[in-house]
């Protein structure tokens, strides 16, 4: 009875944590910001190549107020162009070289650059990533005379080149993400069951062939051949008038360059098996001045097409087109398991 008594006989309390001790002491768990959830979704280098697009629709916008040649030169809604015999400069006309052997044909040009990276790049750094550097290979064989050091290079060398042949499960998704990029890029600009989306709301929005404006013309050609693309009215001689266009320019070039740049940029950065300074150099033997040469010359036609070509809101809805596409082949699967099981994410 003493024990629990203190000396004057009164009785010591028995300690209890207060409320609000409690509640400081608790762990709490705070909601996930937007810059954590974009995080966990894409490396810092993946978005940043992502906001590069907006970024130089934004930038050759500006120019073309701020370019007093530019800002003189009438601009033609029809034509969606400045008129050639006007044009402020070179790559605002559109028989440019550029414009007619890379842009109008610019899906080849991304098919072949993806190629090269998977059939060679990628190759290369699963290969690397599974043999140690050549810089330790060398140290364990100092003591070997110089026939038998050949010989091993020689079969470092071979391991190399046939890593490029070796149909993987990355390169098979990676296929795979291509293939849907590349339905996205036909149906959108080439054939949707009949006419392209693009053509298609060009007629829902009220436009139409310039030859369809008589009505004479309109009881020739009648009810089916009236909703005709863009390609069969300029063909007919006539000219896409009205509605609300999407720039196709902006959709091909973002949609392409996007897409190659994170299958390459998303492997440089997700896939750890291998020193980053081993990738780059593997890299730049192995396709990286073609990925790099496709990009760079799309951000720059991609730049002069904002500058020269289209509306404010054409080109806005060009690049939300295109990042349709992106979102739901890379940014998707980040999100759904059984998405990701069947197209994986690069370099993961």
């Amino acid at each position: 009875m003493s024990a629990s008594r203190r000396p004057n006989g009164v009785s010591k309390p028995s300690p209890r944590a207060s409320p609000n001790t409690s509640t400081k002491t608790r762990s709490t768990k705070q909601p996930p910001t937007i810059s954590d959830t974009l995080t966990t979704l894409l490396h810092p280098a993946e978005g940043l190549l992502l906001l590069t697009y907006p970024s130089l629709l934004l930038l050759g916008s500006i120019f073309s107020l701020l370019d007093p040649s530019a800002r003189a030169a009438p601009y033609s809604a029809s034509l969606q162009s400045h008129p050639p015999d006007m044009a402020p400069n070179y790559f605002a006309l559109k028989k440019n070289v550029f414009n007619i052997w890379f842009v109008k044909v610019g899906w080849f040009w991304f098919t072949v650059a993806w190629a090269v990276w998977v059939l060679m790049g990628m190759g290369m750094m699963r290969a690397r990533s599974r043999a140690p550097p050549r810089e330790k290979t060398k140290a364990r064989i100092v003591e070997l005379d110089d026939d038998e050091e050949v010989e091993q290079e020689a079969e470092e060398e071979k391991e190399e080149k046939d890593a490029t042949l070796v149909l993987t499960p990355q390169k098979l998704q990676s296929a795979l993400r291509w293939v849907v990029v590349t339905f996205w890029w036909t149906v959108v600009t080439q054939w949707c069951f009949g006419p392209a989306l693009i053509d298609r709301g060009f007629r829902l929005t009220g436009g139409q062939c310039e030859l369809m404006q008589s009505d004479t013309a309109r009881q020739e050609m009648g009810d089916v051949r009236e909703f005709v693309t863009a390609t069969a009215c300029k063909i007919a001689g006539g000219k896409w008038k009205g509605g609300h266009d999407i720039s196709g320019h902006v959709f091909i070039l973002v949609l392409g360059s996007a897409s190659l740049g994170l299958e390459v940029l998303g492997a440089m950065v997700n896939d750890r098996r291998a020193g980053a300074e081993e990738k780059q150099a593997q890299l730049g033997r192995w396709g990286w001045g073609i990925v790099v040469g496709v990009v760079g010359m799309s951000w720059w036609m991609l730049l002069m097409t904002a500058a020269y070509f289209h509306t404010w809101f054409e080109k806005f809805t060009g690049l939300s087109t295109a990042f349709v596409g992106i979102a739901v082949v890379y940014i998707l699967p980040r999100i759904l398991p059984g998405v990701r099981d069947i197209l994986g994410v690069p370099g993961r």
